[in-house]
């Protein structure tokens, strides 16, 4: 009998050996950081199937040689939907997939649901079938790494796509792959599942499932100054979450937990409550306005940031050179950023792209807010939003964001 290969020894790939020692299945490991290449074509005489984790992509060079030989490659959340027997919510997007994950998981909670929270949002899906724990729904976050290599049994009960834009390019082949990749989280469901988008002309005709465009819900709305839920409601004005995108966000979750359960007080009670998670448009102080937002990694994840205020803005823009496509931010900062500070891998690229006299170039982070901080008035925005990911620096956006939280308080 041949093995499963579990390619990546990190969080994802423990669980996965885990899951296997437990259920007596045959499997081999594989990592780049340890591993030789040489030890990868051997481990693919013996295996029927690679279960990868999340970040490695088709450009990988040992995925390459197995693909040419015809092996099979599935991504972990396909590998652990096999086991599961609960329904599954799978929200994706460019943008706010965290923020909708972690609202939908609060209100489902909060009306009595016992769910499981995990997949991009850092727990590894397979630990819900690890878990001794008894689950009502499986909610997931997935991502377009995740998603890539999807094939017949990742059936998502309801999938959510909040938005999508060009993102990963260091990743994807294009924006077309990165695209076909997210819209994987539809194509096993059927007419028996949701499927929730504000643009139904990403969904090939093929797809079956009901469809929902939560931003034209007759139940669930926005007015100008109030979230209707129903026969109640809630002041945006209220709400801790900031910018209109999050109003998308909790609508999106409204709409999810609406299939489920009725809305009811506690929910507008953990609308009411509900604050951003950490470095996603985060406030970081209590006496200026200085805003963590590290988990932007996209230009159209900035200019939701910078939409979020309408106040005078000091922006701290770098990291990551993706080659991504920064010509849409132009005028917004143009008219809305007082002070550009670069700082970061593409410090120099982003220079040539946003050329005026208010914009300064900083060696590092840790300068980029002194000369923020410096620059600061009352009233106005000191707003950390790199506009790309973290790794030309730092192990992850987390890390950047707590770095950066870490300078704020060392400066101030």
């Amino acid at each position: 009998m041949k093995k499963i290969l579990i390619y990546g020894m990190g969080k994802t790939g423990i669980e996965l050996k885990k899951f296997c020692k437990r259920n007596s299945i045959s499997f081999c490991t594989f990592d780049d950081k340890t591993d030789n290449q040489s030890d990868f074509i051997k481990l693919l005489e013996k295996c029927s199937y690679i279960v990868v984790s999340p970040g490695i992509g088709l450009r990988n060079k040992n995925l390459k040689i197995a693909i040419n030989k015809k092996i099979k490659i599935i991504s972990e959340i396909e590998f652990a939907s096999k086991f599961l027997d609960k329904p599954i919510i799978a929200i994706t997007g460019t943008n706010g997939k965290t923020t909708t994950a972690m609202l939908t998981n609060e209100l489902l909670t909060s009306a009595g649901v016992k769910v499981f929270l995990g997949g991009n949002i850092g727990t590894p899906l397979i630990k819900a079938v690890n878990s001794k724990e008894k689950f009502d729904l499986i909610l997931v976050e997935v991502s377009s790494f995740q998603l890539q290599f999807i094939d017949s049994s990742f059936k998502p009960f309801v999938a959510a796509l909040l938005n999508i834009s060009e993102n990963h390019l260091d990743h994807h082949l294009n924006f077309r792959e990165y695209k076909e990749s997210k819209m994987k989280i539809f194509k096993n469901q059927n007419k028996t599942d949701y499927s929730l988008m504000v643009k139904p002309q990403f969904i090939k005709k093929n797809i079956k499932s009901n469809r929902i465009n939560p931003l034209k819900n007759n139940k669930i709305y926005e007015t100008d100054d109030n979230i209707i839920i129903e026969n109640m409601k809630i002041r945006k004005d209220k709400l801790k979450l900031l910018g209109p995108h999050n109003i998308e966000n909790i609508l999106f979750s409204l709409n999810i937990f609406s299939l489920f359960k009725k809305p009811a007080k506690k929910q507008i009670n953990v609308l009411r409550r509900f604050s951003s998670p950490p470095h996603r448009l985060q406030r970081i102080s209590k006496n200026r306005i200085i805003i963590n937002d590290s988990k932007s990694t996209s230009p159209q994840a900035t200019e939701v940031a910078i939409k979020s205020f309408n106040k005078k803005i000091i922006l701290i823009m770098g990291g990551k050179n993706k080659g991504l496509n920064y010509n849409s931010l132009q005028k917004l900062i143009k008219d809305k950023v007082k002070l550009l500070i670069l700082c970061g891998e593409n410090k120099f690229e982003l220079s040539k792209i946003f050329d005026s006299n208010s914009n300064l170039i900083a060696p590092n982070l840790l300068e980029a807010v002194t000369l923020g901080l410096k620059n600061l008035k009352n009233e106005e925005v000191l707003l950390f939003s790199p506009g790309t990911s973290s790794f030309d620096q730092y192990d992850s956006f987390t890390h950047r964001g707590e770095i950066f939280t870490d300078y704020v308080k060392e400066l101030s």
